[in-house]
């Protein structure tokens, strides 16, 4: 595998960062994760605005826009076209006669960037929605949840919370309003087929490109708020993200959700989905 290390691609047994880059020492920093298929990298324009508005938020210094040469470069060096790709920036390591640790670190710090592919299935692999087993708990993380930490131990509790309950993800609720999956943003489908997505106003939750494509691919799919109860009573709950794509929750805390099988409105979404993308693939060649 070769990685990019602050703007060198290097084999990834020689990438290697300073003991004291504050993404180690506080998880000081923001990530995206795209998706390429056949080269093409889905909705780039959106990752770069969403990781530009976390480097403003976090007020790291780093010009979001080199994203989409750099992912070109890393995919041509790993031979990748259908791939995903994580990037990382943090606020970097301290200089040498600057605090090693310190709540306020110096302003001329230069970030560290690091990036690594690794291949996925091709769009024609992607035609059945994955399956989930999830389990309900309580959102105890920060409430900046739209911006894209590194920072992920409360999503490390909630998953291990629900593999000792013997599932797969959880989906985190928070005063009673379901917030997401620990990995992926979700659609709840009520028995007459009406679909909603927790709305970005009702819970800290991250405002996640696939998401933020379902008025083109979806646009049935209402956001709001949306109760707990209401996935208690779901004839079908959709998992989407930019690694999972389109997957079902067939179980929810130990009780099937629907048939207990990947739903109708699970299996149409990842259908316009990969359509969409295809088109969009298309048009670019």
């Amino acid at each position: 595998m070769i990685v990019h290390l602050n703007g060198e691609l290097v084999p990834r047994d020689r990438a290697a960062v300073s003991a004291f880059d504050r993404g180690f020492l506080f998880g000081d920093g923001v990530y995206e994760g795209l998706r390429s298929f056949d080269g093409w990298v889905i909705a780039m324009d959106r990752h770069i605005a969403r990781m530009r508005e976390g480097l403003a938020e976090a007020r790291i210094h780093w010009d979001a826009a080199r994203l989409a040469r750099l992912t070109d470069d890393l995919l041509a060096a790993n031979g990748f076209k259908d791939a995903f790709v994580y990037w990382q920036v943090t606020r970097g390591t301290p200089g040498p006669d600057d605090p090693v640790r310190t709540r306020l670190p110096a302003r001329s710090m230069r970030p560290t960037v690091f990036g690594y592919c690794v291949p996925t299935p091709g769009l024609a692999q992607c035609v059945e929605p994955g399956r989930v087993r999830a389990a309900t708990v309580e959102d105890r993380r920060w409430l900046r949840g739209t911006l894209k930490s590194i920072s992920l131990l409360g999503n490390v509790l909630a998953a291990a919370e629900a593999r000792e309950r013997g599932a797969d993800d959880a989906i985190m609720v928070r005063d009673g309003l379901v917030a997401e999956s620990c990995t992926c943003n979700l659609v709840a489908v009520d028995r007459d087929g009406q679909m909603a997505t927790p709305s970005l106003d009702s819970v800290p939750i991250l405002a996640g490109v696939t998401r933020a494509l379902l008025p083109e691919i979806a646009p049935g799919v209402e956001s709001r708020p949306v109760r707990a109860d209401e996935l208690r009573e779901a004839s079908e709950i959709v998992l989407l993200g930019t690694l999972t794509m389109v997957a079902s929750v067939v179980e929810l805390d130990g009780r099937p959700v629907g048939s207990g099988e990947p739903g109708p409105a699970a299996r149409r979404l990842l259908a316009r989905y990969t359509e969409w993308i295809a088109e969009r693939s298309r048009g670019r060649r």
